[in-house]
C-alpha cells in the first residue's frame, strides 16, 4: 500500500533466559550503527551476528559483513527514486529484493550486490509489492496491492529466478480500498513448507482481514481479525507464527502512534480465528512482530513501532522493552535480532534484555 507508517528506527540482538522476569528494562538495550545513508530502511534480512542486509527508500540496499562496524551500499543507478521494501537473503552473496511502486520489479544478486538481474516485472500501474518471503531456499512468495481488482500473488520454485502468478479465481475478493501495508516486509509471513498469511488493511472502517494458504499459495481463504480495525491508515502491518497454530498479528493506525487499542490479535488455530490478548496490548501502533526462540520450547515475542518496543512471553501480557522505535526487526538462525528504520539506523541488542533472574 502506498500509504506508509511514520518514522521509526533500527532494531537489535536479544538474548533472553527464563526464570523470574524483572519488569524493568535496560536504559539502552540497543547498539546502533551508522550505515552512511539517510534512507528509511523497511526491509531486513538477518543471516547471523555478522551479516545483515537492509533495504528502503531511494533504491537503497545496504549490507554489513562485520557485525555493523562497516557498511556497503548497493545502489541501482537506473532506479534512483524507487522504494525497495522487501528483501530476502540466503547468505553473504545472494539476495533478492522487490520494489514498492513502479516499476514493479523483483531483482536478484548472486555476487554480493555488485550486479542485479530482474527476474519478474509487472507493468500494470497498480502493481506495488508489499511483501516477499521464502519457505526454503527455492520456494517463495510475494504479493502486491490489487491489480485489476484482486491481490496479485506470485510464487517461485527456483529460488526467485522465475515467478508465476496465482490463479486470481482462487484468491478471495478484495473490498474497496483494501490492500497490504509495505511498512516492514512482514504483513506477509511464511511458515513450514506451505503455510502463508497475508495481513490487510485500508478501505472503509471495519475489522481487518487475513488471507491464509495451506498449499504454497495456490488456494486462499479470508479470515476476519476483529481486534485490529481497518481504515485508510489502519490495519495489519505484521504477522509472525511460532508454530503452525500459534500466531500474532500487530498493526493499528499509523496516524495514531501511541494508540494502544486495536493493534494486536492472537490466533491458536492457524489463523482461522483471531482474538485480543487476555491481559494488555503493546503501547501503540506496531509495524513489526517476531517470535524469538529461547530456552527449551519457549518463545519470546517482540514487537516494535515508532513509540517504542515491547516484549511478551505468551502474547497475552506485554511489557515495555524500550522507548526507541523501529520499522522492522528480524531474527537470524543464530538467534541474534536486528532491526531497521528511518535515518539509515541499524541496531543490535547489547545484552540480556529484559533482565531475567534464575
Amino acid at each position: 500500500m502506498r500509504i506508509v507508517a511514520s518514522s521509526l528506527g533500527f532494531f537489535s540482538l536479544l538474548a533472553i533466559s527464563f526464570g523470574c522476569v524483572d519488569s524493568a528494562y535496560a536504559d539502552d538495550p540497543w547498539q546502533q550503527f551508522d550505515t552512511q545513508t539517510q534512507a528509511s530502511l523497511r526491509g531486513l534480512a538477518a543471516i547471523d551476528r555478522d551479516v545483515v542486509w537492509a533495504c528502503g527508500s531511494k533504491a537503497t540496499v545496504v549490507q554489513t559483513i562485520d557485525g555493523g562496524r562497516s557498511w556497503t551500499q548497493h545502489g541501482f543507478p537506473n532506479l534512483k527514486d524507487i522504494e525497495i521494501r522487501s528483501i530476502h537473503a540466503w547468505d553473504i552473496d545472494k539476495a533478492i529484493v522487490a520494489t514498492a511502486g513502479q516499476p514493479a520489479l523483483i531483482l536478484k544478486t548472486i555476487d554480493r550486490g555488485i550486479t542485479w538481474k530482474s527476474t519478474y516485472e509487472n507493468k500494470s500501474p497498480q502493481a506495488f509489492f508489499d511483501g516477499m518471503k521464502f519457505w526454503n531456499d527455492r520456494s517463495g512468495i510475494a504479493f502486491s496491492d490489487p491489480v485489476d481488482g484482486g491481490l496479485l500473488i506470485v510464487t517461485t520454485s527456483d529460488g526467485g529466478d522465475s515467478w508465476k502468478a496465482a490463479d486470481p479465481n482462487l484468491v478471495p475478493k478484495i473490498d474497496n480500498g483494501e490492500a497490504g501495508f509495505a511498512a516492514s516486509n512482514s504483513s506477509l509471513h511464511t511458515f513450514g513448507h506451505q503455510f502463508a498469511w497475508i495481513g490487510l488493511g485500508g478501505g472503509s472502517d471495519g475489522p481487518s482481514r487475513i488471507f491464509r494458504t495451506h498449499d504454497g499459495g495456490k488456494q486462499w481463504k479470508a479470515h476476519i481479525v476483529p481486534s485490529i480495525s481497518r481504515a485508510i491508515s489502519a490495519g495489519i502491518f505484521s504477522i509472525a507464527f511460532e508454530n503452525e497454530l500459534k500466531g500474532i498479528s500487530v498493526g493499528g493506525d499509523y496516524n495514531k502512534l501511541t494508540d494502544g487499542t486495536q493493534n494486536i490479535a492472537i490466533t491458536e488455530d492457524g489463523g482461522m480465528s483471531w482474538r485480543a490478548p487476555r491481559t494488555n496490548r503493546p503501547r501503540g501502533f506496531r509495524s513489526s512482530v517476531i517470535a524469538m526462540p529461547s530456552k527449551g520450547t519457549k518463545k519470546v515475542w517482540l514487537t516494535c513501532g515508532p513509540s517504542g518496543c515491547d516484549w511478551s512471553l505468551d502474547g497475552e501480557k506485554w511489557t515495555a522493552l524500550s522507548d526507541v522505535g523501529f520499522h522492522v526487526m528480524a531474527v537470524a538462525p543464530d538467534h541474534t535480532v536486528w532491526a531497521a528504520g528511518s535515518g539509515g539506523r541499524v541496531a543490535l541488542g547489547r545484552t540480556v534484555v529484559p533482565t531475567v533472574l534464575e
